[in-house]
């Protein structure tokens, strides 16, 4: 098992098992959402927020729609793992998080911030993110017969950009439609991005108009992501767009699960040659990352969820 998958996994899964027991003896009005019958609760997200300070409205909204998202996919995800009957041992568990301890103390004893206080730091503890590990652990296993030699080389050939340092330094604009029920409500956000779009071909400055518009966090700088790779946590449809724009060129309205997009490229860093001898292990990790995002789009699409009005 790898850091770099726990961290990801870390991301999506909180494991609310525990909360998801007590949460079915609450009122009906407390429920935020049902998925697949479980419900989530204010109770519960009052819970994930309470580390969350000193935001502006807008930042604050949009960070509890992407912990609403986040506990979303650890149902679905907690739901996955005991229907495919996956298990994972107490020891398998403490085996990395020993190994993760040791990571972040590394050759420096003093000074290091435990593992425990890091979590204390996000509101999370050493319990929630066990239940996060065993997951990661899990899902490995359920992948581990996917990827021999055969199968990396080919995902190696066909992703050579995710392995040769290419990066591209995107600004985007978005307007969130996750909450929008009705096809109505998505084709006034896309005909909004539109016109926002227009804004920008008749001289208005794109900084400014995402400072102005953009419902995601970045919109205090101007819609800046810094250089990005591909790869990570930004959807297929948002990175396939980036890495086909030219520097200053902005892209048309692009459809993400988070909502419409307008993306501009602001500078480009060229990969370098690299073999697959040399980066073996980053293509199995990152093979196995494609493979995890795309089960949770998958869980998330075949889900019945239920947001309350």
């Amino acid at each position: 098992m790898n850091r770099r998958v726990a961290s990801l996994l870390c991301l999506f899964l909180a494991c609310l098992q525990p909360c998801i027991c007590s949460a079915e003896k609450e009122q009906p009005k407390s429920i935020i959402v049902t998925v697949n019958g479980k419900p989530i609760t204010q109770e519960m997200l009052v819970r994930k927020l309470k580390n969350i300070t000193n935001q502006n409205k807008e930042t604050f909204d949009a960070m509890k729609q992407e912990i609403i998202d986040q506990m979303i996919t650890d149902i679905l995800i907690e739901e996955f793992i005991d229907k495919q009957g996956l298990i994972v041992t107490p020891e398998e568990i403490d085996r990395e998080i020993r190994q993760i301890k040791n990571t972040i103390s590394g050759d420096k004893k003093d000074d290091v911030p435990s593992l425990e206080r890091i979590l204390s730091s996000i509101g999370s503890d050493i319990d929630e993110f066990k239940r996060s590990m065993k997951y990661s652990i899990a899902l490995e296993k359920y992948f581990l017969k996917k990827f021999d030699d055969t199968a990396l080389k080919r995902y190696f050939e066909e992703n050579q950009g995710v392995f040769n340092g290419e990066a591209v330094k995107v600004s985007h604009i978005l307007i969130d439609t996750r909450n929008m029920k009705s096809e109505k409500e998505f084709a006034q956000a896309l005909e909004q991005i539109k016109n926002i779009k227009k804004e920008i071909e008749q001289g208005g400055v794109f900084e400014e108009l995402a400072r102005k518009y953009s419902d995601c966090p970045t919109a205090n700088n101007g819609g800046d992501l810094g250089f990005i790779q591909r790869k990570g946590n930004f959807s297929k449809s948002f990175l396939d767009t980036a890495f086909s724009l030219k520097v200053g060129q902005l892209s048309g309205p692009v459809k993400t699960e988070y909502g419409y997009h307008l993306i501009k490229v602001t500078e480009k860093k060229e990969g370098s040659p690299v073999r697959f001898d040399d980066v073996r292990e980053k293509v199995r990790l990152e093979a196995l990352d494609t493979e995890i995002l795309a089960l949770l789009n998958q869980l998330r699409h075949e889900a019945t969820i239920v947001f309350n009005n």
